[in-house]
């Protein structure tokens, strides 16, 4: 069944309306019909079934005839944080990490980013944050992942957390590649989240390294192979969802 996520605001007690672009799917795309149902979702982890009212000329409405929680995203959080690169690159990250579940996207600047320029991410924000929506609701999430704006580096690890906190790099040994141990927490130990840092095309530094691990990251190994830095996005966050939930 279709899924949708909306603004609380088109939301009024069991009647819901649609934006201009989900109306337009609605109609033009899915060609539903009245009596049809969709899956509507809030971004607070409700999902509401929604029968549809679809009249030639008119807005289409649509009736709650149920409501639930969503499914549960996962207790510990996912941090990826990524260096500025090509959109085509960021574009793969955002579709393809919020289907494995990322919960927040952190991009950052450094000495090798291959794009050096804030405004020019943040000017296709908006394509992106419709990136993660539609993977969102193609995987089945309750709660679309968040974008936070653009830091540097140095603010990035210098910034104060609790959580687990890891930097793959491909010159650490492949010894220290990760295991379950180190996502297997004591109940009520849990931290509230994981922080996967990924270096850009050209790597990490020595030095951005070491200044990592002054701020209490640890190195891990993805393995033999030098990936892509979107490939090695993917399977850093794919290898941590599989190891947390295999505790």
């Amino acid at each position: 069944m279709q899924r949708f996520f909306i603004d609380p605001k088109y939301i009024d007690g069991n009647d819901v309306s649609f934006p201009e672009d989900i109306e337009k799917q609605i109609r033009k795309v899915l060609r539903l019909e009245s009596s049809d149902a969709l899956v509507v979702l809030d971004n607070t982890g409700m999902t509401y079934l929604v029968e549809l009212e679809v009249k030639r000329g008119q807005a289409i409405k649509g009736v709650i005839v149920a409501k639930e929680p969503g499914r549960a995203e996962p207790c510990v959080g996912l941090r990826l944080c990524f260096s500025l690169s090509r959109k085509e690159k960021l574009e793969w990250i955002f579709q393809k990490c919020t289907e494995i579940g990322v919960t927040v996207f952190q991009p950052f600047i450094s000495s090798r980013s291959i794009v050096q320029d804030i405004d020019s991410f943040e000017s296709k924000r908006e394509r992106y944050s419709s990136i993660t929506k539609e993977a969102a609701e193609q995987s089945m999430r309750s709660v679309m992942p968040v974008i936070l704006p653009v830091v540097s580096y140095e603010a990035l690890v210098a910034e104060k957390t609790d959580g687990l906190k890891i930097i793959p790099w491909e010159e650490t040994a492949t010894v220290e590649r990760m295991k379950a141990e180190t996502f297997c927490f004591k109940e009520g130990k849990e931290p509230s989240e994981i922080r996967v840092l990924i270096g850009p095309e050209g790597g990490f530094s020595r030095e951005e390294v070491d200044q990592a691990e002054e701020y209490g990251y640890h190195q891990v190994s993805l393995g033999d192979s030098i990936l892509r830095m979107e490939t090695a996005c993917i399977v850093a966050t794919a290898l941590i969802r599989h190891l947390c939930e295999t505790c």
